[in-house]
């Protein structure tokens, strides 16, 4: 177990409202460590989203269905507390930036979030400035985040998370709508962010990211926990294939190279060939 878990289950099951039939998450128990890089992999419908939403309070606050067991982030239940009282604590980035997108201007969005939280106006410009310069939007204050790509979108929404400036992190594919670079630029900020004591906990299906940049990995199917452990053991896994998760490239090379050995980035790939 994890001396202080930033996020903890325990027992949690859940069923949508429409689907009460149908438990999503079925008795889950798990401990997020404080700063813990965790990523959260399984196919669709598998409940990766549903387990992040549960993390912050949206499940039950915002999305209703029927809740058993418990969730708490920073020693507080998820469902007793609602989702405001995590704000600054636990920031949640959703798949869909339009569902998080609001205001008129770039600027607006982002500090809506820390008016909120009373920030005081020479501190809100500061991190409104960092927010933007951290995810590439520097000029794009007075933008309207309407007419921006789905990419800038999904950035903008990132910088107004961020900009509060929260010891939890909970992400829905980051990256999902961003070109390969942007994507890295992103990716080695989380890393930063983690590096300097945030917790991150990522929901992603492109497996490449997390073997670079996660610590752990955690494998759902069908409401359970099937898989948990450092993305070497995670990902080289015959029961990875089973569950019809994306296999990085360069444990492909290695088993087709019969390596006996499953380097989980081109650079540790590049390692063991060079040792051979």
């Amino acid at each position: 177990p994890v001396a202080e878990p930033a996020v903890e289950l325990r027992k949690l099951s859940f069923a949508y409202e429409s689907h009460l039939g149908r438990k999503v998450l079925d008795g889950i128990s798990l401990e997020v460590g404080k700063g813990e890089f965790t990523g959260i992999v399984g196919g669709t419908g598998a409940g990766k989203s549903t387990l992040l939403y549960c993390m912050n309070g949206v499940i039950p606050h915002l999305i209703r269905g029927r809740m058993a067991g418990e969730a708490l982030a920073c020693g507080k239940s998820t469902a007793k507390n609602s989702p405001s009282s995590f704000a600054g604590k636990v920031g949640i980035l959703f798949q869909d930036p339009d569902s998080q997108l609001f205001a008129l201007t770039v600027r607006e969005e982002i500090e809506f979030g820390l008016k909120n939280l009373g920030v005081k106006e020479a501190e809100r410009g500061k991190r409104i400035a960092k927010a933007l310069r951290e995810t590439g939007l520097s000029g794009f204050e007075e933008e309207n985040p309407r007419e921006l790509s789905v990419g800038q979108r999904q950035k903008v929404a990132l910088a107004s998370v961020l900009a509060m400036e929260p010891e939890i992190l909970l992400l829905d594919e980051p990256v999902s709508a961003l070109d390969w670079r942007s994507g890295h630029e992103i990716y080695e900020l989380l890393r930063k962010m983690n590096k300097g004591g945030r917790t991150i906990v990522v929901v992603e299906h492109n497996t490449e990211w997390l073997a670079e940049y996660a610590k752990r990995i955690v494998g759902i199917e069908k409401g359970k926990i099937a898989l948990d452990g450092e993305p070497e053991e995670v990902l080289s896994g015959g029961k990875a294939r089973e569950m019809g998760l994306k296999i990085p490239c360069s444990v492909e090379i290695a088993d087709a190279l019969g390596l006996g050995f499953a380097p989980t980035t081109p650079k540790k790939l590049a390692s063991v060939l060079r040792g051979k």
